[in-house]
């Protein structure tokens, strides 16, 4: 190829000149149509074709192909571009062998290899697929180049008997290295995928435990299909314990095994990639795959059930709605759409009825939909598809943000991409859709783009919405987020007007659940009010100053001027000496914490006691009713009134997730650590908020087995201090 393409240049260069020595050996043979007018223009160089061109009957060149012999009996066709724009750039490249003597191909002629490239100029080759010799004549591997048309990576295709379609495949580097794999309904093997990827026992066994707890978060995805043994998903399949794996059909649904999905094409428990993972002329992937990485990438405590086969048939849409409606699922994800089908010339009319029953017969469930990518007005009817033009307040319709991630958006950046479709009826919000990496057919990561990656993105966002607040509604979450998302720097032409903000709609969500309300016992207090909305602590409790202090302090609050103070930030009334420190003593350092509000107002609850509502206070208030007092309690402490002076302090916090994002992760064992936390500040809400007694079995002490264990495993004092600070706060009366 490298010594081709300069030949190509030096012959066009003499082409376009109309005379030169590289021709002047040539014969050319020139055919006409009945006017005269040459039709074709035959070149040889010592008897062997090298050239053709193809001409109208107005004599306008309309053909270009060039052969090259690279060994005795083989061919190399090349066809050249004859457009304006494109003139001269290769549009295909085959070699074969077998062909006559005018390069014509006939019965015994074989396709060795053929050349990829895209549609449309540049005309980017994709890349070199080779073909077998004997029948029947399939492509069997793909050489896949760099831009120097260097080899990266080889795909092996792998088929059963005479089938057209390939079963399976592996792709290798050049060093031999296999970087993926897969193959079609592949035994689901959790041990085997974990032991792969370099996990140790001990993370396997804590990771198989997960994967067998039920008592998940369960999102469904109707998709093309799902490599379900994918390092990034194996261990977040649903454990359906309605159906364990056994060769019954436990739940009576008419499908045995359905663990944790279905595949229509088998009607087997198992939804492998069966629709668009080998298909011919396309690098092997999977779009479920992708989709469901992203929908529960960073998400410990959800169990996926996966969906995969013709999504458009009526009678299979039923039957996934029966399993939603059984299973009480509560989120599913449908990057899918389809154009409308009224009088049925495409056969889809009963399956988008089938949608539109599925969604009404599963009132409680949110359809979070793909809107599309064709850049078109959805309010248009010409425009319609389905599901995204359904209007039941339990759908919520997707666009794309010009946007790989959520993080990289700014106030500046922030657009809607320009394949998103939109509509102020029909589209309701805006995620990442843009070169969106995540997991790829047989191992790997891989980056797409469109409204079916905005799709799963929000998925994300709502269950860690959804999971913090539980008690909301389909329809409530859906509004949730419309109504607290951030505008683009043109309002998108969309029902929200711009883009999720998961952190607006939480402190939304929770001032909403706490505004107003009482305690039933005594212990929360400020201090937890202001962590819980800034997501640090996940349930109404009593939270010890020492807590309060340590987050403060700790890595994940950035202190920040009181002035810049925005929405969501604590505002801590904290006592600092002469010099401006804060007191050592967390005892009498930490008077009062606070949310900020807009507009000089803030959200906080003002003691213990259980007739401390949750309010929303003037924030100049909340101050003087400290400061009035302040004296007299440094008093007490023994502490001169010049080293005990009240001060506001602005904190802008994150999450540990959100913190440990960018320092490599939660471990498995600071995961486990995390969800225990999780569910048990959960069940103290239950008993301090609601009154509801706690469980028998209520015990804090493994959860403190386990942080002492953490120092062996590599974690560092900054989580080991979260994690102990937490469970010091939960040790309240308990």
């Amino acid at each position: 190829m490298m010594i081709f393409r300069p030949l190509l240049k030096a012959l066009l260069f003499c082409l376009i000149l109309g005379h030169s020595t590289a021709f002047a050996a040539m014969k050319v043979e020139k055919e006409k149509f009945d006017n005269g007018v040459v039709s074709r223009e035959s070149y040889y160089q010592d008897t062997r074709l090298v050239e053709r061109r193809y001409f109208d009957i107005d004599g306008v060149f309309t053909g270009w192909t060039r052969f090259t012999y690279p060994a005795p009996g083989r061919v190399i066709v090349t066809d050249l571009s004859v457009e304006k724009e494109s003139y001269g750039l290769v549009q295909t490249r085959e070699e074969w062998t077998g062909l006559d003597s005018n390069n014509t191909q006939n019965e015994k002629s074989r396709l060795i290899r053929k050349w990829h490239f895209t549609k449309d100029a540049p005309f980017k080759l994709e890349y070199v697929g080779w073909n077998e010799q004997t029948e029947p004549f399939r492509e069997i591997q793909k050489d896949y180049l760099d831009k120097n048309e260097q080899l990266i990576s080889s795909v092996y295709l792998y088929y059963k008997g005479t089938e057209e379609k390939p079963y399976a495949f592996i792709e290798k580097d050049t060093s031999g290295k296999t970087v993926a794999e897969f193959s079609l309904y592949e035994k689901y093997d959790l041990i085997k995928s974990l032991k792969e990827s370099g996990k140790s026992p001990e993370e396997i066994k804590i990771l198989k435990a997960q994967r067998e707890n039920p008592d998940k978060f369960v999102i469904a995805i109707i998709d093309s299909g799902f490599d379900y043994n994918h390092s990034e998903l194996v261990t977040k399949w649903w454990n359906n314990p309605a159906d364990p794996v056994d060769g019954i059909d436990n739940d009576g649904n008419g499908w045995v095994d359905d663990n944790f999905g279905w595949d229509q094409v088998r009607d087997i428990g198992l939804p492998t990639e069966s629709t668009s993972g080998l298909q011919k002329d396309h690098r092997p992937l999977s779009h479920g795959t992708h989709v469901a990485h992203i929908a529960t990438k960073g998400l410990n405590n959800v169990g996926l059930v996966g969906f995969a086969g013709d999504y458009t048939r009526a009678d299979y849409i039923k039957k996934m709605s029966a399993f939603i409606k059984q299973h009480k699922i509560r989120l599913v994800n449908m990057s899918l759409g389809f154009p409308a089908d009224n009088k049925d010339m495409l056969g889809l009319r009963d399956g988008i009825r089938a949608y539109k029953t599925m969604i009404e017969e599963n009132p409680e469930t949110l359809f979070v939909v793909a809107s599309g990518n064709a850049g078109q007005d959805l309010d248009l009817s010409k425009n319609r598809q389905y599901p995204a033009s359904f209007t039941h307040p339990n759908v919520l319709k997707v666009g794309a943000l010009n946007a790989a991630t959520i993080e990289e958006v700014t106030a500046e950046n922030a657009t809607m991409a320009d394949f998103s479709n939109f509509g102020l009826d029909n589209v309701d919000i805006l995620a990442p859709g843009v070169k969106v990496n995540a997991a790829s057919l047989g191992g790997g990561l891989i980056e797409h783009s469109g409204t079916s990656m905005a799709t799963p993105y929000m998925v994300n966002l709502i269950v860690q919405l959804w999971t913090e607040l539980p008690h909301l509604k389909a329809a409530e979450v859906r509004q949730l987020f419309i109504e607290t998302a951030q505008k683009t720097k043109t309002p998108a032409p969309i029902k929200s007007g711009g883009y999720a903000d998961l952190k607006a709609a939480l402190l939304k969500g929770k001032m909403q659940k706490l505004e107003g309300r009482s305690a039933q016992l005594e212990g929360p207090n400020c201090w937890n009010s202001a962590t819980y909305l800034a997501g640090i602590s996940r349930g109404i409790h009593h939270t010890v100053a020492s807590e309060f202090a340590n987050v403060l302090e700790s890595p994940l609050c950035t202190p920040v001027s009181r002035a810049e103070a925005q929405t969501g930030d604590i505002i801590a009334l904290r006592r600092v000496n002469r010099n401006g420190r804060v007191l050592p003593a967390a005892f009498a350092s930490e008077v009062h914490g606070y949310t900020q509000l807009g507009s000089g107002m803030g959200f906080t609850k003002n003691g213990v006691m259980p007739q401390a509502p949750y309010e929303v206070q003037n924030t100049e208030h909340i101050f003087n009713k400290y400061r009035s007092s302040n004296g007299r309690e440094c008093k007490k402490l023994g502490i001169e009134p010049q080293d005990c002076r009240l001060v506001e302090m602005a904190y802008r916090c994150q999450t540990l997730e959100s913190y440990m994002k960018a320092h490599g992760g939660l471990s498995v064992w600071e995961q486990e650590i995390q969800t225990a936390l999780d569910r048990a500040e959960k069940e103290l809400e239950e008993r301090f908020l609601n009154g509801k007694p706690t469980n028998a079995d209520f015990s804090l002490q493994e959860i403190a087995d386990r942080i002492q264990g953490l120092k062996s495993h590599g974690s560092t004092q900054m989580v080991i201090d979260y994690f102990e600070s937490r469970l010091d706060s939960l040790e309240f009366r308990n």
